[in-house]
């Protein structure tokens, strides 16, 4: 047997038994005759960049690959409905701002725990003009938020996050902006934990040849990089943005934003060595896990619920109007605390009956706020 017949055996059989435990799953038999991913776009030793793919055939997945550097363009593939789209591939990130001023007439755009579901997410933003039917930028000033949980246990992340990184390019030119929070399941995948992934993805780290499925996100990849550069908390406007929440225990350590962001981004890095400080701020009370706005969850969890007077303070330390999370889920975005806290994370699902996208997101547009939905619909949420 050739050694290039062994290698098709091996992937085979690698796809047959992928298939299997998805089809345990309820994910179904046919998934693997189409397994796609990438590009995982990494630096090798050198110094030069790699662009790898998963493709599909009849028979079996297979690897591309072709050598790239910054200002060349890569394709993500389609996928489902959504049409391939082509990416620019730009230098290391610089860390993202803290806090970014934005006029008055500007609109934002709030969606938070994507997690992986890229058909639902972008659904989303087209029925809402953020993005037009070709997935290009079409929210001109506006603002797109989106806070964290884009990885995780659907089945097409990287796609969502290729989009997200084209559209902040984009966004800016046209004088808008796309800012992205980092999330717990970002900090998850970014250091070695990935019990919620989707049974794709270690698949796919395996036909790559990656030890890990961590490793393909490691600090010498494009995306990779990317992420670790962003803000765990960010103001926007008048608005606090984040994945989890506002600890009262943040506000009496004297927590500023930069704080914050820089020990997360510490605690990303594969140098980094743990600190009190970080494993608080990467902890249960931390901007990335915290759930104390929500009664029933933190009645469960055996935390304290966070009282009026913890949103007024959180309010005076940063000099905002609302504080917008994600992580906890509701049944549709929520006003708490007469409107002070904004709950947006509505689960990304398919209805049982129809198999119509049911997402929903924040639209604060022209002093008002709007729940919006993946069918397209608004209602009038609060005046902020």
């Amino acid at each position: 047997m050739s050694n290039v017949t062994r290698t098709k055996l091996r992937i085979s059989t690698r796809s047959l038994l992928f298939a299997m435990a998805l089809f345990a799953l309820g994910v179904g038999p046919v998934v693997a005759a189409s397994l796609q991913d990438g590009p995982y776009v990494i630096r090798s030793a050198d110094g030069k960049l790699t662009a790898r793919w998963i493709e599909s055939d009849a028979d079996s997945p297979r690897v591309r690959e072709r050598d790239v550097k910054v200002g060349d363009v890569v394709t993500v593939a389609a996928v489902g409905t959504l049409p391939a789209f082509e990416v620019k591939l730009r230098g290391p990130a610089k860390p993202a701002a803290d806090e970014i001023e934005v006029t008055a007439r500007a609109p934002l755009f709030v969606m938070a725990d994507t997690h992986g579901e890229y058909e639902i997410a972008a659904t989303l933003l087209q029925r809402h003009g953020v993005i037009d039917e070709r997935l290009r930028w079409s929210f001109g000033k506006g603002q797109l938020a989106v806070l964290g949980d884009v990885f995780d246990r659907g089945p097409n992340q990287t796609e969502l996050l290729w989009l997200l990184y084209k559209l902040e390019a984009e966004a800016a030119r046209a004088g808008g902006g796309v800012h992205l929070a980092v999330g717990n399941h970002e900090s998850m995948v970014l250091t070695g934990d990935n019990r919620y992934l989707n049974p794709k993805y270690p698949h796919v780290a395996s036909l790559l040849g990656a030890d890990n499925y961590t490793s393909l996100w490691n600090e010498q990849s494009l995306l990779g990089q990317w992420l670790r550069s962003k803000a765990a908390m960010f103001r926007i406007g008048k608005y606090l943005c984040l994945h989890g929440g506002v600890s009262p225990e943040l506000l009496d350590r004297g927590l500023t934003l930069a704080t914050v962001n820089r020990t997360v981004r510490a605690a990303l890095s594969e140098r980094s060595t743990p600190s009190e400080q970080t494993q608080f701020v990467m902890g249960e009370n931390g901007p990335l896990w915290y759930r104390g706005y929500f009664e029933a969850v933190a009645r469960n969890a055996g935390i304290p619920l966070a009282q009026s007077a913890d949103i007024d303070r959180i309010h005076e330390r940063f000099g905002v109007a609302a504080i917008l999370v994600g992580h906890t889920r509701v049944p549709a975005v929520t006003a708490l605390y007469d409107g002070r806290v904004i709950a947006v994370q509505v689960y990304p699902h398919r209805d049982q009956r129809t198999h119509a996208p049911v997402m929903e997101a924040l639209l604060v547009e022209k002093g008002q706020m709007f729940r919006v939905r993946a069918d397209g619909s608004r209602e009038m949420l609060l005046r902020p």
